[in-house]
């Protein structure tokens, strides 16, 4: 890998009414102004040179990249590590309440018969790390707010402009299929290790 790319997914029928979504299972697709955000993005990526799409399990992430890459043929890959945290008996239920629990239980507390924030961290440290070592020249990943968001802390660490690594859960700052970051794969290889040596560590 040279490059690359990472957006979020367009506004899903989920996102719309403030509930939480993690089982890919279950279907989710994308509203109509998220089909509009997807074409939008198919637009900014059109004079990109894409060599790989990689997506998570869920279906606004494959259907974001169907919309946004129309009309071009390129391998795609599906990485299960780069799904939700699972929720567990949180599934469906609002994000407010999710977000509070988090807020009081901390990032090592599961979900009641789901994952951790930082199990789905390590997560995403394995594949950033998969990806890192791939043969594609520019790989184009649709994820979601969390590993992004993560990725994006570990950045503003090594750059000095944040202290402490997190995300805002509740309001991560990152728009539904906006302009992908940019990652080389130094950049990319450095940020992980960063979320490594903090996914190992047990934080409240």
């Amino acid at each position: 890998m040279r490059e690359l790319l990472l957006t979020r997914h367009a506004e899903s029928e989920f996102n719309a009414s403030g509930r939480i979504n993690a089982d890919p299972r279950i279907p989710c697709a994308l509203t109509d102004r998220g089909e509009h955000q997807a074409a939008a993005l198919h637009e900014l990526l059109a004079g990109e040179p894409i060599d790989l799409c990689v997506t998570s399990e869920h279906q606004r992430a494959i259907q974001t990249a169907d919309i946004a890459l129309a009309g071009r043929e390129m391998a795609r890959l599906v990485l299960s590590d780069l799904n939700e945290p699972m929720a567990g008996a949180l599934e469906g239920g609002t994000a407010s309440a999710y977000d509070e629990r988090l807020r009081r239980e901390g990032l090592n507390s599961p979900n009641p018969g789901g994952e951790s924030q930082l199990d789905a961290l390590r997560r995403y440290v394995l594949a950033y790390r998969a990806l890192a070592i791939r043969d594609e020249p520019t790989i184009l990943v649709v994820a979601h707010s969390l590993p992004i968001g993560w990725l994006r802390s570990a950045t503003a660490a090594i750059e000095g402009s944040d202290d402490e690594l997190g995300v805002d859960f509740a309001r991560p700052g990152i728009e539904f299929a906006g302009p992908p970051d940019r990652y080389s794969t130094r950049a990319l290889a450095r940020a992980t290790g960063v979320l490594e040596v903090y996914a190992r560590k047990e934080r409240r």
